[in-house]
């Protein structure tokens, strides 16, 4: 009986040092002293999800703050027909489910895991709690949530302004500022599938399919399977910042 007890206290110290980990790589806690995240990080929740696991719905009400530890997520809602148009991609460290920052108001989009995911959830009173303790953190949250504010309008900007090709090579360009890794063929994305792809720019797969070949036959990305390597980068952000349709590269 010991032993098991033993084995618990063990397991509930490495979730608890996990969840630390990951605060510490967020901006908003980094300049916070470990002992004071601590009671902070006691309040957390460990959760592992598989692959189309939601976590939570549009018009749910928001409950809890989320940390991405491990794994990938999309954040979408649903068009009229049922189809998910996605807003963006997820992938760790990072925070997400802050609409508990504006009060008792619902979740604005769906969040689901892409592969078997591993998140923390704090619930509402313990982080406002802990901001009124640290208010430094919701300054810094608020400034994370402005830039957040300011990239989504880019993007709403560029389904309503932009054919398929020129969403496409926006979010390409997103993506591998946001999640893409340095190889020497270049910066890589992976673990995305190409319909989700298609959904996250508004367009159907045939469709997509044909952009992205175009793209590949100029040299600016190799697709392999659910990878894409982006080849040249700065023609990519030059392409990405017209504003006409693109109709040849």
């Amino acid at each position: 009986m010991r032993k098991r007890v033993n084995m618990d206290a063990s397991k509930t110290m490495d979730t608890q040092t996990e969840i630390l980990r990951s605060l510490q790589k967020m901006p908003f806690f980094k300049n916070v002293d470990e002992k004071d995240l601590a009671p902070f990080v006691g309040k957390a929740k460990k959760r592992s999800l598989n692959r189309d696991e939601i976590i939570f719905t549009a018009d749910e009400k928001c409950r809890n703050l989320h940390i991405l530890h491990t794994g990938m997520l999309k954040i979408f809602v649903l068009s009229p027909d049922g189809r998910e148009q996605i807003i963006h991609f997820l992938k760790p460290v990072v925070v997400f489910g802050e609409d508990i920052l504006f009060g008792e108001d619902p979740y604005e989009a769906s969040a689901k895991a892409c592969r078997e995911t591993v998140i923390f959830d704090i619930g509402k009173k313990d982080v406002e709690d802990f901001l009124h303790i640290h208010p430094q953190v919701g300054i810094a949250m608020l400034t994370y949530l402005g830039k957040k504010v300011r990239k989504l309008t880019r993007m709403i900007a560029d389904l309503a302004l932009k054919d398929v090709q020129g969403r496409l090579v926006c979010q390409l360009v997103q993506m591998a500022s946001d999640q893409g890794k340095r190889t020497e063929g270049g910066i890589l994305i992976e673990g995305m599938t190409q319909e989700e792809l298609a959904c996250a720019t508004g367009a159907v797969r045939e469709h997509l399919n044909r952009c992205l070949s175009r793209l590949q036959e100029a040299r600016l990305i190799k697709l392999d399977r659910k990878k894409i390597i982006i080849q040249d980068m700065e023609s990519l952000v030059s392409l990405s910042q017209k504003s006409e349709p693109f109709l040849s590269i």
